[in-house]
């Protein structure tokens, strides 16, 4: 199933891949709910409250897309 074929009230920005990391990472280590991450967004990457709730309403939106593009179930295999 390709990206280009999932509709989203908000447009994925390759400009904001950075965040979208920082947010799945956040999201793994379990320390919010990520209803309340935008704080993290704007201490992290000194953003607005406005930009950082943007970011992160986009990343809410368009999780499942973005989890398949960046492959964050698939992590690499680790080769010895």
């Amino acid at each position: 199933m390709s990206n280009e074929n999932k509709e989203t009230k908000r447009p994925i920005k390759e400009e904001w891949t950075h965040y979208y990391n920082f947010l799945e990472a956040l999201r793994r280590t379990g320390v919010c709910n990520m209803w309340g991450a935008s704080v993290y967004l704007e201490e992290a990457f000194k953003l607005s409250e406005k930009e950082a709730r943007e970011i992160l309403c986009n990343w809410i939106e368009n999780y499942s897309a973005l989890n398949e593009k960046y492959e964050w179930d698939n992590p690499p295999i680790k080769k010895d």
